[in-house]
């Protein structure tokens, strides 16, 4: 599951059970989270997604 949102998209992932990637856009500073990786750009998230990382 890939999203921006940590309750409604990393949560909802996590609860699903996949693994998750968090595209921290800087709103939620200090935000405790539990995603799997989290990326500042789709580009990263991309890399992710394809097994580059």
């Amino acid at each position: 599951m890939v999203g921006d949102h940590l309750v409604a998209d990393i949560g909802g992932g996590r609860a699903a059970g996949l693994r998750t990637v968090w595209g921290d856009r800087g709103t939620s500073p200090g935000q405790e989270h539990e995603a799997d990786h989290v990326v500042t750009d789709v580009l990263q998230a991309v890399e992710i997604l394809y097994g580059g990382r």
